[in-house]
């Protein structure tokens, strides 16, 4: 009886060492296993983090509007959303909004930062293209701008000329204050010099609309 009691101990204490150890074991596993969610969730926290910077820098880019060279279209500090890949497989027709770089000499010549500037195309290769009385016209037709109002019709004539190839003619929409292809310093801007088309203003929320 005493040795069978003897026994039961020794089994006892068995079995609570060999839980005990093998809880540590699942500890272990279970710290590792922490280790490796931290570790996971950080990974994918970063590609999401590549991927919205992809999408901004690549496809569709929030740009600010700095000014009133295309008012009543686009107003100071509304932000619009820039589709970049719009001009991959086709050109910029005529009436796109479009986000474009002047010519390099433009920013020296004018003392301003190197930036991007937002116009309306008005013509594109092989036009051509001329003001009568602040009124335009391409390929001879009288073109019906809407978007216009009258006391932003001003600025510059537009003498006759036809726009190169590879190349778009760009306007304001607020011609009276708008620097654009009209000035020497400007004139047509090169295809490659357009980033992409204007596809919605989105903020303010109140006013978000398409283009």
């Amino acid at each position: 009886m005493e040795k069978r009691l003897i026994d039961r101990k020794s089994v006892t204490k068995m079995t609570v060492g060999r839980m005990r150890r093998e809880a540590e074991k699942r500890n272990e596993s279970m710290e590792g296993g922490v280790l490796w969610r931290a570790l996971d969730f950080g990974l994918y926290l970063i590609m999401i983090v590549l991927i919205m910077f992809a999408v901004r820098t690549v496809l569709i880019d929030p740009v600010r509007v700095d000014g009133r060279s295309m008012l009543d279209t686009l107003v100071d500090g509304q932000v619009m959303l820039v589709d970049r890949t719009a001009y991959t497989f086709q050109k910029p027709a005529r009436g796109d909004i479009v986000l474009c770089y002047y010519p390099d000499d433009y920013y020296t010549s004018q003392e301003l930062p190197y930036a991007t500037r937002v116009k309306r195309v008005v013509a594109v290769a092989g036009d051509t293209i001329e003001t009568v009385d602040g009124v335009l016209y391409v390929n001879g037709e009288r073109i019906e701008e809407p978007y216009l109002t009258p006391e932003r019709i001003g600025g510059q004539f537009i003498r006759p000329q036809t726009i190169p190839e590879g190349c778009v003619y760009v306007l304001g929409d607020n011609r009276a204050v708008s620097r654009d292809s009209r000035y020497d310093t400007v004139g047509s801007i090169p295809l490659y010099r357009v980033v992409g088309k204007v596809r919605m203003v989105i903020y303010p929320f109140k006013n978000a609309h398409l283009i």
